[in-house]
């Protein structure tokens, strides 16, 4: 059943390069877990950043748990929660996001893959968090 005049908690973004050309993983890939890992000051950083800059009320955000994964490939996948207002002004409860540090570890940089602002988008993103072996706590 759809959800009805729900407000996503987010604005659309659109890759930038080099990750929007990538090509999509091989057919039958499954994915891979990583081995968590604590996430220094400034991976943090460029965590909020990035989330804070996805929220349609930037002002408003608040950030609950953060986590993190290696990857063999050597990617750090992130997965945490955050909240903020909505287009109404009201406050939404914590939603879900993930994405991956890219960048060095001087300069990381965080590509948001996605916030779970509706019940299907939270089922997906818990999803691929647990898939990638980064335990949420709520």
């Amino acid at each position: 059943m759809p959800e009805a005049n729900v407000d996503t908690a987010h604005n659309q973004v659109f890759l930038p390069e080099p990750y929007s050309s990538m090509p999509p993983p091989p057919p039958g890939e499954t994915v891979e877990a990583g081995k968590p890992v604590r996430l220094d000051p400034k991976q943090q950083e460029a965590v909020v950043t990035a989330v804070t800059r996805w929220m349609k009320n930037p002002t408003s955000v608040q950030f609950g748990s953060m986590d993190g994964a290696r990857t063999s490939r050597g990617l750090i996948v992130v997965c945490g929660q955050v909240s903020g207002k909505n287009s109404a002004g009201s406050y939404v409860a914590l939603s879900p996001f993930i994405g991956v540090l890219m960048g060095s570890e001087a300069h990381p940089d965080f590509v948001v893959v996605g916030i779970g602002s509706t019940g299907r988008e939270r089922a997906e993103v818990e999803s691929l968090c647990r898939e990638r072996g980064v335990a949420q706590k709520v």
